[in-house]
């Protein structure tokens, strides 16, 4: 194809722009090597189609596939936590609901599955974990305002996690175990299986792969059990923590099960042109077991007849079903692109937990659930079209329709009827629900964008987006609602989102980039209709947190290193606050558009070689270093807040890593290669991760060490030692948490573990 053609052989001559983040591979003159190396520079993240890295606007990354397995990784999350500026919050086991954020900004990331939005209206991406991490062949991530493409909830950036298609036949299978070093510390006996199959047909025209992944584990407990009554000073066994909490026990390990199918085909028609679809199911179930009881009785010997383990909020057992399809046509044309897509994200999920008010306890009786339907869909237009050898202009009209419903139902018996295999249907309930809320939306958004390469080391962008939202058919009802009416009046709302960039190449190594644009996020339903325990309002006049964001920053591509040097600022207006406590009906609590804040920050990245050992691969250093400074600048709903921090931002955070990158990959080609020059298999990383402690409040409380809902200073050392061997087996084995540091990030993280596994990939030649 021609544009891919024009695209290839310009990257050759970029080649000295490749990303910081990405290792190097010493390439030979195999043709699919080349190729391989030259893709890992074109990004589809962060621009309208396809383009050079050293093209896109801001810091980008890209993480390839051999770096993916050569690190220590267990969830896809973890492939972007070692990134400068990015946290994952309450990043604690296989958590369902990871929260990732790129510079700080609260609902501020899009995250992305082969191009595939995974945000809900609650501006959740429940789905993140469940996706098998041996599917990963590639992170592209692109930081900074990028709603002039996307829209809703890309202020801080975008993350794509792109899963492989095979040009030929290709097996792979994945089997592995790992458990705790010490009990009820880590997740304990991790079992995971992982196999794929991909083929092309039809002299290549039709490329299809299947894959299966599933993974199960103990967990360990995460959280306390706290004491329920008015004065436990009498139970034997208990103690009191730094906020007053009187604590029990714990509330039992989290035993999980997760599983994802994948099924994808493409099909080129002629030389020009291509239909692609994609099809997953995956499902994340929990349920947790084994409460531990600290009470004793009168001879001291442990009392487990007391029930404060369950009813918490935070236990129970519950089941996150995803559904997700797409279907795309590209072609090309001289100097032309085109492409229509039309995707689906449906997400069914339920969750339930006794009722202690009401008698219920850890083996059943009374409990209440909460059960959430929600769907995504989309449907994008994009024609891209060359002016003349310099401009080029990419033009997109994008519709979507969304839907959620969130219910809590009054249960006889909150252990009955159990759907704990992900069977893609909601259990069916008794009478009405007694709390729920709502909202469905429809979007209609077009943007132009112009890009320019006035000579070969400069070039620029220009783009702006309008997006038009309108929510309908918005309901609450329950007792935190209670003075709002049970129809709330629909959201709607226009923005203009624009961006400016532009990349100067100094020198064939040294390159500098600059971008100003605006984003903006809509507030999510749980902001919305915050049906919390407690006394909560609704607020159907919130108006979308926008960020006006600007960056600059250079670039040293050298063989001597690898370093890079961003300054970020956003200013955030309208931004959503909660005022009130939301204890008592006297101080409700309610999110209103309160505050204008300001976050900025550095990122620093290097990569150093050190050695190289010829046929044995080679060993580098890399690290990074993000100070993230975010302040509170005007609040009228808590004027007392102003000039001090955000909260959940750590101001400091950092990443070093020491690698041993093989000579040998199973990745590229899909072999080891069997050149016999190359006797080198060994590859070993050791990575450390660094962040402050944060606060949880605008009110900057003191940050409380060792106590449950706050988050301390973190610090993880983590291992990962592999051979490669020349027919296609790859055995490792990971040490994660080495130093057993057990701090709290809201829960408290596990403690040292480790995973082995053993993997096995062929292709045909």
């Amino acid at each position: 194809m021609k544009n891919y053609c024009i695209i290839t052989m310009f990257c050759v001559s970029q080649i000295l722009h490749a990303n910081q983040d990405d290792i190097t591979l010493s390439l030979d003159s195999n043709t699919d090597e080349v190729k391989s190396y030259i893709i890992d520079n074109v990004i589809a993240t962060g621009s309208p189609i396809a383009s050079d890295i050293s093209k896109i606007p801001g810091n980008v990354s890209i993480i390839n596939k051999q770096n993916i397995t050569q690190m220590p990784n267990m969830k896809p999350a973890d492939i972007v936590k070692r990134l400068a500026g990015v946290y994952v919050q309450r990043d604690t086991g296989f958590n369902p609901r990871p929260s990732i954020r790129i510079r700080g900004i609260n609902y501020g990331t899009l995250i992305m599955l082969d191009g595939v939005i995974l945000s809900d209206l609650e501006g959740e991406t429940r789905i993140l974990n469940q996706i098998s991490l041996y599917d990963v062949e590639r992170v592209e991530v692109a930081r900074g305002a990028f709603s002039s493409l996307y829209g809703t909830n890309a202020i801080g950036g975008v993350i794509n996690f792109i899963t492989s298609m095979p040009n030929k036949l290709q097996l792979e299978a994945i089997a592995g175990y790992g458990s705790e070093f010490q009990k009820n510390t880590a997740n304990r006996n991790v079992l995971r299986f992982y196999g794929s199959v991909g083929n092309a047909f039809l002299d290549k025209k039709l490329r299809t792969k299947i894959s299966v992944g599933i993974n199960s584990d103990g967990g360990y407990p995460n959280f306390p059990a706290v004491y329920g009554g008015n004065n436990g000073s009498n139970l034997m066994g208990s103690f009191v923590d730094k906020v007053g909490r009187r604590i029990i026990g714990d509330g039992g390990r989290r035993d999980t099960i997760i599983w994802d199918t994948r099924a994808k085909i493409e099909y080129d028609i002629g030389d020009t042109s291509m239909l692609s679809s994609m099809f997953s199911i995956s499902n994340h179930s929990y349920d947790y077991k084994d409460f531990t009881s600290y009470l004793k009785d009168g001879h001291n010997i442990i009392n487990t007849d007391k029930d404060y383990f369950v009813g918490s909020g935070f236990g129970g057992y519950g089941s996150y079903t995803h559904i997700i399809g797409n279907v795309s046509y590209s072609s090309e044309f001289d100097e032309a692109f085109f492409k229509v897509s039309l995707s689906s994200v449906n997400l069914l999920s339920f969750w339930q937990d006794a009722d202690l008010t009401k008698g219920g306890n850890r083996f059943g009786g009374p409990g209440t659930t909460q059960d959430i339907n929600t769907s995504s869909n989309y449907l994008d237009f994009l024609y891209n079209f060359s002016i003349n050898n310099i401009h080029s202009i990419s033009t997109a009209l994008q519709f979507r329709y969304y839907y959620l419903i969130q219910e809590n139902y009054s249960l006889t018996d909150w252990r009955k009827d159990t759907n704990l295999i992900g069977i893609p249907i909601l259990p069916k309930r008794e009478g009405e629900s007694f709390r729920a809320y709502g909202s469905q939306a429809i979007v209609a958004s077009g943007y132009v964008n112009l890009d320019s390469n006035w000579m070969d080391n400069l070039s620029t962008s220009f783009g702006l987006r309008y997006d038009y939202w309108q929510n309908f058919e918005s309901f609450s009802k329950g007792t935190s609602s209670s003075a709002s009416s049970q129809n709330q009046k629909p959201l709607q709302t226009q923005q203009f989102s624009p961006k400016a960039s532009i990349n100067y190449n100094i020198t064939s190594y040294w390159l500098m980039k600059a971008s100003v644009g605006s984003g903006f996020r809509m507030p999510t339903l749980r902001e919305i209709f915050p049906l919390n325990a407690g006394e909560f309002r609704s607020n159907t006049d919130l108006k979308p947190e926008v960020g006006l964001s600007f960056e600059f920053g250079t670039e040293l591509q050298s063989k001597y290193a690898n370093l890079s040097l961003y300054y970020f600022q956003t200013e955030l207006f309208d931004m959503i606050y909660r005022s009130g406590s939301g204890i008592t009906v006297n101080d409700p609590g309610i999110f209103k558009n309160a505050g204008y804040g300001r976050i900025n920050g550095v990122e620093v990245s290097a990569i150093i070689p050190i050695y190289d050992f010829g046929t044995w691969g080679s060993l580098s250093l890399e690290g990074n270093y993000t100070l993230t400074n975010s302040k509170i600048i005007k609040n009228s709903a808590d004027p007392s807040s102003i000039g001090k921090y955000l909260p959940d931002i750590p101001i400091h955070m950092g990443n070093v890593a020491l690698h041993l990158s093989s000579a040998k990959t199973l990745d590229y080609i899909g072999k080891t290669n069997n050149d016999t020059n190359y006797i080198g298999g060994v590859y070993a990383s050791l990575w450390a991760h660094f962040a402050s402690e944060f606060f949880n409040d605008s009110r900057n409380s003191p940050v409380l060490s060792n106590t449950f809902g706050y988050y301390e200073a973190q610090f993880s050392l983590n291992a990962k030692l592999g051979y490669i061997f020349d027919r296609g087996f790859d055995i490792s084995m990971q040490f994660l948490n080495i130093t057993n540091n057990r701090y709290y990030d809201f829960y408290i993280v596990q403690g040292a573990s480790f995973y082995a596994q053993l993997r096995y990939k062929w292709n045909v030649k």
